[in-house]
């Protein structure tokens, strides 16, 4: 019985030590109607855009529905590479600018390990905003 409750008290301490490893969804609850105004920039090659299309902002409500993030995690700061990133104004007054890299997502100035996919996803539609608009 001492056996069993020692093992659950290890399961419990694990869980609550790599809790990050779980992850969150900080988009979960976003919506087309809590967004004010989206605009795009990405350098290179230095671009800024105002994203108005209705469509457009959903695609990009829908992907960020889908990031899952775990810890924080600076590693993602090393290295050059193009930057894409979009800066949602929220109607709560709040700003919040996310920049894919990689599999690491950058919220707020704040970088986060993620999946791939998403981030693929982010980058490839601002890409494509900018160079057809």
């Amino acid at each position: 019985m001492k056996k069993k409750v020692i093992i659950v008290v290890v399961i419990i301490l694990a869980i609550l030590i790599l809790g990050n490893g779980f992850g969150k969804r900080p988009f979960k609850d976003l919506t087309r109607d809590n967004i004010v105004n989206v605009s795009l920039s990405v350098t290179p090659p230095g671009k800024t855009i105002e994203i108005q299309d209705e469509f457009k902002i959903q695609s990009l409500v829908d992907t960020l529905n889908s990031v899952v993030i775990y810890k924080e995690d600076d590693t993602g700061r090393e290295g050059d590479r193009q930057s894409v990133q979009f800066t949602l104004s929220i109607n709560d007054g709040s700003i919040v600018k996310v920049e894919p890299s990689g599999t690491f997502m950058f919220i707020n100035d704040k970088c986060y390990k993620t999946k791939i996919e998403p981030c693929l996803e982010l980058y490839t539609l601002g890409n494509r905003l900018i160079n057809y608009s």
